[in-house]
């Protein structure tokens, strides 16, 4: 038996999208074993009672004594403490060491994390046991799982909207030719239907409600929308009772416009950003486009509408991160330049 062969007897490494909204762990050798909402529950003297989905049914109707919150905001800790407890427990479901040797992990971040808040990541992440830990840049993450060449010459354009940023970036050599990104993406938009339904229909709903409406008959443009409509209820802003209403896609419509347009602007400043020859180039190629928020109805003839670029939606763009991690673990020389520490 060679030594790789029984290296792997003894561990496997690990890739983990840690997102605001989800949290997946890609394990080597087996692909993604975990897929969970960023969530937490937690009792009054701070003993870890759910995590994932079992936590998210708390939301919004959280029982006396049970706080259930959502640890990550806009890509960033926001809570230290339950994002440590938080990892432990996905990483710890996900492992299977057969020995005694510590495994790798990369963690996927923020391109634009600050180097305390990656300092963070690095102390979160630790709480599990692992000692080397690898961070790695979404966005490049993204760009490997689409297939985008990032050791090659010529550049590459990807688009990764999350649950709390959108991330825009050209990679060639390893490296970003030009990145940036914004705190709007899903949650922003699940934010505006709440704000939405609260002035034309004069109901109060919470933002579970909103991201239900937003998969059922969201829509980008009112091409999209057809005869799509769905019932939804809350709570009457004058009498304060429970009612129902029916929304139309169409009409919600203008609801998206805010979100969508700030990321139209942060595509329109990467372009801005590169030379002459870099720009051309990215212009003639397709853009990747990954993340959930990514799979609003009509999202990508809006931003080829707005902007004149090609777009292609990667085939399951809510795990292109994790997968590119995953594929960065598995062939860890070739991808080495990529982790950031």
């Amino acid at each position: 038996m060679g030594l790789r062969s029984l290296r792997h007897l003894l561990k496997r490494d690990m890739a983990m999208d840690l997102g605001t909204a989800n949290t997946l762990v890609y394990l080597e050798g087996a692909g993604i074993v975990l897929n969970e909402p960023t969530m937490i529950a937690l009792s009054e003297e701070g003993r870890v009672l759910a995590v994932g989905s079992a936590a998210k049914s708390y939301w919004g109707r959280t029982p006396q004594g049970i706080r259930a919150l959502r640890p990550m905001k806009d890509g960033v800790i926001e809570d230290f403490h339950a994002v440590s407890r938080l990892i432990k427990v996905f990483l710890q479901s996900a492992m299977e060491i057969k020995g005694g040797l510590s495994p790798r992990i990369v963690v996927c971040v923020p391109s634009d994390m600050t180097q305390v808040e990656k300092k963070t990541v690095l102390e979160a992440s630790a709480c599990s046991g692992t000692k080397k830990i690898y961070l790695l840049e979404e966005t490049l993450a993204a760009a490997i799982g689409t297939g985008i060449s990032v050791g090659s010459g010529d550049p590459g354009m990807v688009v990764d909207v999350g649950g709390g940023t959108t991330e825009v970036a050209v990679i060639s050599n390893w490296a970003f030719d030009h990145c940036e990104s914004i705190r709007v993406a899903g949650d922003e938009m699940d934010e505006a239907i709440v704000k939405w339904v609260l002035k034309q229909k004069g109901l109060r709903i919470g933002s579970g409600t909103a991201e239900s409406i937003k998969w059922k008959i969201g829509c980008a443009s009112p091409a999209e929308a057809a005869s799509l409509e769905c019932s939804i209820s809350g709570k009457d802003t004058i009498s304060g009772l429970p009612r129902t209403v029916t929304i139309k896609a169409a009409e919600l419509v203008p609801a998206f416009l805010g979100p969508l347009e700030a990321i139209v602007s942060v595509i329109e400043s990467v372009l801005m950003a590169l030379t002459p020859e870099t720009r051309h180039i990215v212009e003639q190629d397709l853009v990747a486009v990954v993340g959930g928020g990514a799979l609003l109805r009509g999202f990508l003839s809006f931003l080829h509408d707005r902007t004149g670029l090609n777009y292609m939606l990667d085939s399951d763009p809510m795990t292109t991160v994790v997968r590119g991690a995953g594929q960065a673990i598995e062939n860890f020389r070739q991808f080495r330049k990529v982790f950031s520490n």
